[in-house]
């Protein structure tokens, strides 16, 4: 019995149909591309995220400094709307503020913008797809030697 089971385990492992792998590699192609391509999605979106958070943060912060080393408000505004109003942030200068303060010396500003998935990716797998970029920059108004008293530098 055992010699006869030795016999056709021998004839199945050398038949042609058990050496014969051409389709596997097209099968895992097929298992391993739709993980593929949602992980390259996902970096494509993170990567458009990160450059929209950073130019928001960069348009406030330009913006402040502008109207803090003598620009008008307005001109703050304007610089703010030029900087992010290109890009997928919502509605340039939507939450964007900005306040000088001379009591205090002072210039501040927030942004606070909902930014939406371009690809809506996160909301098919199950997350929300409205993020909150926020931003802030404060600017102290101070006289720095050597210069002439009640003149700023």
């Amino acid at each position: 019995m055992r010699s006869r089971l030795k016999s056709v385990y021998h004839r199945l492992h050398n038949s042609r149909v058990a050496r014969d792998e051409r389709g596997a590699v097209a099968v895992e192609f097929v298992l391993v591309l739709p993980m593929m391509l949602v992980l390259i999605v996902l970096a494509i979106e993170f990567s458009l995220f990160w450059w929209e958070r950073l130019t928001v943060s960069t348009a406030t912060f330009d913006a402040t400094r502008a109207v803090a080393s003598g620009h008008t408000p307005a001109e703050g505004y304007a610089l703010y709307n030029q900087l992010a109003g290109g890009l997928g942030a919502a509605g340039a200068d939507g939450g964007f503020s900005l306040a000088v303060q001379p009591g205090l010396r002072s210039v501040r500003s927030r942004t606070n913008v909902t930014w939406n998935w371009p690809f809506g990716l996160p909301a098919v797998l199950g997350a929300n797809p409205e993020v909150q970029l926020k931003a802030s920059a404060f600017f102290r108004l101070e006289e720095f030697w050597p210069g002439p008293p009640g003149k700023f530098e």
